[in-house]
């Protein structure tokens, strides 16, 4: 049975939420304000990504951590952080050839080794233990939560990640941060569960990677009810998102995609510039890699959170996701993300993949689809950090 947790808790004590959420985009304008919040805080500092490794970008967050005067000091990171340093395998011969690459993932256990001495509770999710298939059971969430301030979205605490174009998105209300700091003590506990909370012009699901469809699905049928257009960014849109967008395009729906044209998983580009015609959405590229994803459905509701709307969030990803009916919101997206990277990308119109890497990236994404559908099923756990 789906586990549903809605907010019914009082809210006059606080001002409208409208007027406490903040779209920031880049690493520098998060990192700024979140680094202040923590410092700020005297009652909890909980910390979530799935990538945060021992370099400047994860140093600075740690030591923001590290100098909080909270009284509970938490971070999940996933085991993904163990197994992959700098989009490289940590069990490859590029350890052996590399002295930088060697002392980034010794600093990075160092570094949680240090904030565990000095009282920072620290746990690994989702330990993958030399199981290959547990490799898709990620906890792909990112999260600050400082007192009754939280943020969502997509970047993780590394100095990679940190370059990619991305946004988090602060939310300054009890509730909502309440909401996602019971969530993460489920996760803390090994007993996350999909958990959702309606609050005033925001929606919140927490996603726990067996029941995803069901978070989905408010999504899934905003896209099916969209009367006018739909504009999606994401740096790996795949299926089923994909197939729902060719539905409302048949429906007579604009439907505009921006994804990279640079993209560090270049498969899915050949994915979408062989998909996107057939299904009647209009792809657009962006020079270079970014991170950021977002939905605009009909100019007036946005999705944002860490889901890059592909098949791994939909079977086997661990998630947040907020859909926001918030007009100074949306017109933000729309004058700060949209119409910049319309401006910068090219119709792809022409571009054309060839048929090798077509037929390559659908046998892999298929088989990947198949996977992580089967074994997104499975338990998630958290232990603490060792090493």
């Amino acid at each position: 049975m789906t586990t549903c947790v809605r907010s019914t808790g009082p809210r006059s004590t606080e001002r409208p939420l409208r007027r406490r959420f903040d779209l920031l985009l880049g690493a520098q304008a998060f990192w700024t304000r979140a680094e202040a919040d923590i410092l700020a805080a005297r009652r909890r500092v909980l910390v979530q990504a799935m990538t945060f490794e021992g370099d400047s970008a994860g140093l600075a967050v740690a030591a923001a951590v590290r100098r909080s005067r909270a009284g509970d000091r938490r971070i999940l990171v996933d085991d993904y952080t163990r197994v992959v340093v700098s989009d490289r395998f940590v069990l490859s011969p590029h350890y052996l050839a590399s002295p930088a690459f060697r002392a980034e993932v010794g600093s990075t256990r160092a570094m949680f080794r240090s904030l565990r001495d000095e009282g920072v509770g620290v746990r690994t999710t989702n330990p993958i233990a030399g199981r290959l298939p547990r490799y898709g059971l990620r906890n792909h969430k990112k999260l600050i939560v400082a007192d009754n301030v939280a943020y969502i979205g997509g970047v993780n605490f590394s100095d990679h990640n940190f370059a990619w174009h991305d946004l988090m998105l602060r939310i300054e209300a009890r509730g909502p941060a309440g909401f996602l700091a019971e969530d993460f003590d489920a996760t803390w506990r090994s007993r996350s569960t999909f958990r959702t909370a309606s609050f005033d012009g925001l929606d919140l699901y927490a996603l726990d990677g067996r029941r995803n469809p069901s978070g989905f699905a408010d999504l899934l049928r905003a896209i099916a009810g969209a009367e006018r257009r739909i504009d999606v960014v994401s740096p790996y849109l795949s299926s089923p998102f994909v197939e729902a967008l060719g539905a409302a395009a048949r429906r007579g729906v604009r439907v505009e995609l921006v994804a990279p044209l640079a993209n560090n998983k270049p498969m899915v580009r050949h994915f979408l510039l062989d998909r996107a015609p057939k299904l009647g959405l209009h792809l657009r590229l962006v020079p270079g890699m970014f991170h950021l994803k977002g939905m605009l459905i009909d100019e007036r509701r946005l999705a944002l959170g860490s889901s890059n709307f592909d098949f791994p969030s939909y079977y086997s990803m661990e998630e947040y996701l907020a859909l926001i009916d918030e007009p100074a919101l949306v017109e933000t997206f729309v004058e700060r993300v949209l119409r910049p990277m319309r401006g910068e990308a090219v119709d792809a119109g022409r571009l054309r993949p060839s048929p090798w890497h077509v037929l390559r990236s659908r046998i892999v994404l298929s088989l990947g689809r198949a996977v992580v559908s089967h074994v997104g099923r499975n338990r998630r756990t958290a232990v603490e950090w060792t090493g």
